[in-house]
Formats: structure tokens, C-alpha cells, sequence
């Protein structure tokens, strides 16, 4: 496994947000992350990058342990992420909103980096919008933005966090054509959170679901689909 998690428990005060997760996501692997809010999700995403650390567990990232790093020393080892609610610089343009993802890559030279924002625009066909301040785009392009500066730092897992909130069917299909581009093209491997379950199950390889900040279940689309657990915590009835 690429990302190896190792029952991973947080707690906020008396608070028990996650306990005792664990999986992992394979080399360009997809796997969906999906559960009733409040879950314990974006948490669990701001564990594996730094932001917590957990009380209890392990994560480790090709081989290397991550607790206990800071989130620019995550970024830089190889794990990018995109945030529920869009961050862009509002006072920047597209490209340079994307060149801070890779400036803070390490696998990205100096010279290069210009050249791989660039790449990462035409991935998802922004180069047009390349000089618009990103206060000026649409939702849905400031989401695209926000995914190409995540690829843009080279990494080798990607975090999305409800990359299809807001969204539209035509702009939700545009996205998960992205998402399947990057993986194929990039080598990237995704966990991808999302309450649009339709997309999840279609795209991914593998669904993990947490209920209660407990892992209920894990495995392919279609087994979680007709899991019992499942049906009742989040699904309401199985998906044909």
C-alpha cells in the first residue's frame, strides 16, 4: 500500500472524532470515502496531513511514518490535498494560484516549476483562464483551480475533499472525467470524500465508510452497496 493507516483515533477533549481507523490506498488506486456528516471524513484528512495529530495509531506513506510532521513537510513528501470549501488566492491568477503547488513541491525543479503549473492547466483545460484573477471564475473552474494546484505539487496521493459539491450533472461529469485523467496520466492515487454516491461508486475502486467516526465497512463499490450496515447508516436503500 502506498498510504497505510493503522488504527487511528482522535479525540477532541472528551470528544471521540476517530477510532481505531484503518486502510490504505494503493498505488494508483481510487478509493472513495463516504459516510453521513460528521463522520469524522475531513478530520481524518487533516490527521493524515498534519493538521491533527491523532491520539493513537500510525500512518505511513510510501514506507515513511508521517506522524508527527508538520503539513508543508507532508505536502513536500508526496500528499496533496483540496479543501471542501474552495482556498484559492483571490488576488491571484489562475497560474499563480496553481504555481504555489508547485513551488512547495520538492520534486519540482526551480525551472521547471513554471512549466509543470502550466501542464497541470492544459490537464484540465484552464490555460485559457490562465491570467484571470480566480475571484473572476465560475465555481466549478475555481474547484478545477483548486485540483490543479494539488497536482501541480507532484504528488503521489491526492485528498479530495467533496470535489463535486455544487456542482451541476455536466460539471460533475467534467470533474470525474478529470479525476479518471489524473490517475491515468499522472500516476496519481486519489481518496476521494464525496456525498454524491452515484459518482463515488462508479469511479472508484474501492469505498471505505465510516459511520460515527468508526469504520463500518470497506471494499468494492457494488459489495458496499448491498451491505446491510451500510443501507441503514447512510444509503437508505441498495443502489441497483
Amino acid at each position: 500500500m502506498l498510504l497505510e493507516m493503522v488504527d487511528i483515533t482522535k479525540f477532541f477533549g472528551g470528544l471521540g472524532v476517530l477510532s481505531d481507523i484503518s486502510f490504505g490506498v494503493g498505488e494508483r488506486e481510487i478509493v472513495g470515502l463516504i459516510g453521513p456528516n460528521g463522520a469524522g471524513k475531513t478530520t481524518l484528512f487533516n490527521v493524515i496531513t498534519g493538521i491533527y495529530r491523532p491520539n493513537k495509531g500510525s500512518i505511513r506513506f510510501g514506507g515513511k511514518d508521517l506522524v508527527g510532521l508538520k503539513p508543508h513537510q507532508i505536502c513536500r513528501a508526496g500528499i496533496a490535498r483540496t479543501f471542501q470549501l474552495v482556498r484559492l488566492f483571490p488576488t491571484m491568477t489562475v497560474l499563480e494560484n496553481v504555481l504555489v503547488g508547485a513551488v512547495h513541491s520538492k520534486r519540482n525543479a526551480k525551472k521547471a516549476q513554471l512549466e509543470e503549473a502550466l501542464e497541470c492547466l492544459k490537464l484540465l483545460n484552464l490555460v485559457g483562464a490562465k491570467d484571470t484573477l480566480s475571484t473572476h471564475l465560475t465555481y466549478s473552474d475555481r474547484r478545477l483551480v483548486e485540483i490543479a494546484r494539488a497536482i501541480a505539487a507532484r504528488p503521489g496521493l491526492a485528498l479530495l475533499d467533496e470535489p463535486l459539491a455544487g456542482l451541476n450533472p455536466t460539471e460533475t461529469e467534467k470533474v470525474m472525467g478529470i479525476i479518471q485523467t489524473v490517475r491515468e496520466r499522472r500516476g496519481v492515487s486519489i481518496l476521494w470524500i464525496e456525498h454524491k454516491i452515484d459518482a463515488v461508486f462508479n469511479l472508484c475502486d474501492r469505498v471505505v465508510v465510516l459511520d460515527y467516526g468508526k469504520k463500518l465497512a470497506e471494499g468494492k463499490p457494488g459489495e458496499v452497496a448491498l451491505d446491510k450496515r451500510v443501507v441503514e447508516a447512510y444509503l437508505g436503500e441498495p443502489l441497483a
